[in-house]
């Protein structure tokens, strides 16, 4: 039976807007040890945004009608359903406090992915949006680190995501490079049958990431994942998902 690791990396600052991201994030990990080919590099999807300046100030925002109608009906502030408005492509259901929405990218669950935590203080009125091209974000991780290093590694932007028909939210995998987002291949079963699952391998990766990660103040917002066999793709892009 094998086995893999995953690795918290806990050596990295407060991002802010403008940080080189992929140099603070290879430090980090030199400090304590070195890339190796294969390695997974799963990063929590708020420290991408943050680097990249994907920060709205609520003090900014006007709220249409829709905005103020939704705000009246799930309590919320009528700016941040704004901006969860102007990052969704439709707004699907709303369920008490939640507003279920397909995000521009495609995904679908609350809020468009808008976050206020780990940002600032919530009086401060900033809220963080999801990487414009979160594929991309991965690519440009990946070629730095193989620039430094010439290792070849795999990158997944995870975030926290909610389920229909499921309590509770889960790591899931918003933008990957280097990685197939699905394995396939004819295995047989222990009976010999043949079978052909297809499993979503970097939703499974970025929810083993997440439990090191945590929802709140744990300060991990990257891990390394080594000893995984997957699919490296040059292509891999996180819609063949969706």
């Amino acid at each position: 039976m094998g086995s893999y690791t995953v690795r918290a990396i806990g050596t990295l600052p407060l991002i802010n807007p403008g940080d080189d991201l992929p140099a603070l994030l290879i430090r980090a990990v030199e400090s304590s040890g070195s890339f190796e080919d294969s390695d997974v590099l799963v990063l929590a999807q708020k420290i991408v945004s943050k680097a990249e300046g994907a920060v709205v100030d609520l003090q900014t925002i006007t709220a249409s009608a829709e905005a103020l109608q939704l705000a009246a009906q799930t309590g919320r502030d009528p700016r941040l359903v704004q901006v969860y408005l102007d990052e969704a492509k439709e707004v699907l259901a709303v369920k008490g406090r939640m507003i279920i929405t397909r995000h521009k990218l495609g995904f679908v669950g609350s809020s468009s992915g808008v976050d206020r935590s780990n940002i600032a203080p919530h009086e401060a009125g900033r809220v963080v949006l999801l990487p414009r091209d979160p594929d991309n974000s991965a690519r440009v991780v990946r070629a730095r680190v193989l620039e430094h290093t010439g290792k070849t590694i795999a990158v997944i932007i995870n975030d926290s995501c909610g389920r229909d028909y499921r309590d509770g939210s889960v790591g899931m995998a918003i933008g990957i490079a280097g990685i197939g987002a699905i394995e396939t291949a004819e295995k047989v079963d222990l009976f010999g049958n043949v079978s052909h699952p297809r499993i979503a391998l970097v939703d499974e990766i970025a929810a083993a990431a997440s439990i090191l990660m945590g929802q709140a103040g744990e300060g991990v917002p990257a891990v390394l994942v080594r000893g995984l066999t997957f699919t490296v793709s040059e292509k891999a892009r996180i819609t063949d998902l969706l």
